[in-house]
């Protein structure tokens, strides 16, 4: 099996390319990276993938989770210089817990704010239901009354128009038209 890019694990896992990325990240020792600062997967490393994919859908978290050791190649007996003095590796291992515990806090917070979300929405969907129910009694109300008003309208007698008298004489027109 030939290295794995990023996008291709995480087709083949079935996971967004991100969470493959953080799952790398979490675990820098065990994932490495090209020198372009993209991760490739081994065959060994894709097993990894497997793994912890396989323990999260178990309920468990990264921070719970510790990888299998490599067995160690046989050439490894011999004590190899280090590449770092034992300062710059604390400083390192130091950086990368920084960084896996701003992780953890941006995720805290993505999280805190998914769940608001939520509860607004959950508000806003109580809201409409409310403001629908209160529209229905409306519109049964307005057709009761319409209802009614037909009904009170066959009820009336139809009211005839007064015959107009006959033309009164001018002189009384006249009169009337000084007092309007």
């Amino acid at each position: 099996m030939r290295n794995l890019k990023t996008r291709e694990a995480a087709e083949r896992l079935g996971v967004s390319q991100t969470t493959v990325k953080r799952w790398a990240s979490h675990y820098p020792s065990s994932f490495r990276k090209d020198p372009l600062g993209h991760y490739v997967f081994s065959q060994r490393e894709f097993g990894l993938l497997e793994y912890i994919k396989s323990e999260i859908e178990g309920g468990r978290t990264l921070e719970q989770i510790s990888l299998p050791e490599p067995p160690a190649p046989a050439s490894a007996a011999s004590p190899v210089a280090e590449p770092f003095s034992e300062g710059k590796r604390e400083l390192l291992l130091r950086i990368f817990e920084v960084e896996r515990s701003l992780e953890q806090k941006a995720d805290e917070v993505v999280s805190a704010q998914v769940r608001q979300h939520r509860a607004e929405l959950d508000e806003l969907r109580r809201t409409l239901v409310q403001l629908a129910a209160a529209v229905e009694t409306l519109e049964s109300r307005a057709a009761a009354m319409t209802a009614a008003a037909r009904s009170e309208e066959l009820r009336l007698p139809s009211v005839q128009t007064p015959v107009q008298p006959a033309s009164l004489p001018e002189r009384k027109r006249k009169l009337f038209r000084t007092f309007f």
